[in-house]
């Protein structure tokens, strides 16, 4: 993609350079479309399969999980350090990353963007999935961190409604005062949506299914 993207290569190999809504449409299909992200989509099934093989035992035999697994039990104990340590390291390696290689991350924009973090990506969530790394046990199971979980999706649906509502009510280019309380203001919003409207909703789902 970094060969792909940079400079509109793809829409020169097409014959379409210079054309604005081919360079358009080819920068979107790549960078906003599954087609830009099937490899990441393989690296989630990768990395789910990594941590059932190296943090997770069978529950009766004690052996690796198999076809014949019934239940599993996390086996934290047995996966490698540096995947015990995996926020640790991630979080490590990318503070690197923003310190020291800020002009190389902007002049490869489209590998960063479609798949290149997904290294630090991984021991980051498989750090976290095992659940020893320090910042998983003080940082990540803390209450306003789980609380904060609870509601990013919501977050993520509600921010253009709730930004597209603030600049048609008080103004939003000129507004430092608007633009400053957008994201309390969008952490309160998304709260009382999931409190007051999903989490009954979804109560109301399982009631119903039960």
């Amino acid at each position: 993609f970094q060969v792909l993207g940079r400079q509109n290569r793809l829409a020169g190999w097409l014959g379409c350079d210079g054309d604005k809504w081919c360079e358009f449409t080819l920068m979107v299909a790549m960078r906003a479309t599954p087609i830009g992200y099937v490899h990441v989509f393989v690296a989630g099934v990768a990395a789910a399969r990594v941590f059932m093989l190296v943090a997770t035992r069978d529950a009766e035999t004690g052996e690796r999980v198999g076809p014949g697994t019934r239940r599993v039990v996390l086996a934290e104990q047995r996966a490698p350090l540096l995947l015990r340590y995996g926020c640790c390291a991630g979080y490590l390696a990318y503070g690197v990353m923003v310190l020291f290689a800020t002009e190389w991350i902007e002049t490869h924009y489209y590998f960063f963007h479609n798949g290149g973090m997904l290294p630090v990506m991984v021991l980051v969530l498989i750090g976290a999935a095992i659940g020893k790394d320090p910042i998983t046990v003080w940082v990540f199971r803390s209450r306003p961190m789980l609380t904060l979980g609870r509601i990013s999706y919501l977050q993520y649906l509600m921010q253009h409604v709730l930004q597209g509502w603030i600049a048609s009510t008080f103004g939003w280019q000129h507004n430092p005062v608007a633009q400053a309380l957008f994201v309390p203001a969008l952490l309160v919003f998304s709260y009382v949506c999931q409190r007051f409207v999903e989490k009954p909703y979804t109560e109301y789902q399982r009631w119903r299914l039960e």
